[in-house]
């Protein structure tokens, strides 16, 4: 068994209520872990030391405090949970077809509306200035809403 794969010493102390390290495996004892607390990748890449090769690292994923498995809904109104897949497949960011269709309609919507906005403000003559001031505001409020329908075609295009 290799260094990374040893539990720490002292698990049996208290230990703090939030960090990294600090949940511990599922169920009050696993089998795999004994209900001890299980390390973060870069604290087991750490204790290999700078001589680790990559060849460890498989090993470290499986030792390692495991990410969830479910994920929220891209879709900001949405409140359910996206699962990851069991087999292969590409994992869903939304949880059913509606409520992708609704995050492009609302995305293309607010896209559209500052297209608009960014028009009005620009037209010949200029916006009187109460006028501008509440285009500039309402150009601001869809911009900060926007924030939260990201463009998922750049997300993907990275991938073959």
């Amino acid at each position: 068994m290799g260094d990374a794969s040893r539990p720490t010493k002292g698990t049996d102390q208290p230990q703090p209520n939030s960090g990294l390290t600090t949940r511990t495996t599922p169920g009050p004892r696993s089998r795999s872990s004994g209900g001890r607390m299980r390390p973060t990748l870069s604290v087991l890449r750490a204790r290999r030391g700078p001589d680790a090769g990559p060849d460890t690292v498989a090993d470290d994923l499986k030792t390692c405090l495991q990410p969830k498995l479910t994920a929220s809904c891209m879709n900001p109104d949405c409140s359910k949970k996206c699962r990851w897949p069991v087999g292969r497949g590409r994992p869903p960011l939304f949880h059913d077809r509606l409520c992708h269709e609704k995050y492009h309609l609302i995305r293309r919507r607010l896209v559209a509306e500052i297209a608009d906005i960014d028009e009005a403000l620009e037209r010949q003559p200029r916006p009187s200035s109460e006028e501008r001031i509440y285009l500039e505001n309402q150009l601001a409020r869809r911009r900060w809403l926007l924030l939260r329908y990201p463009d998922l075609a750049i997300e993907r295009s990275d991938r073959p």
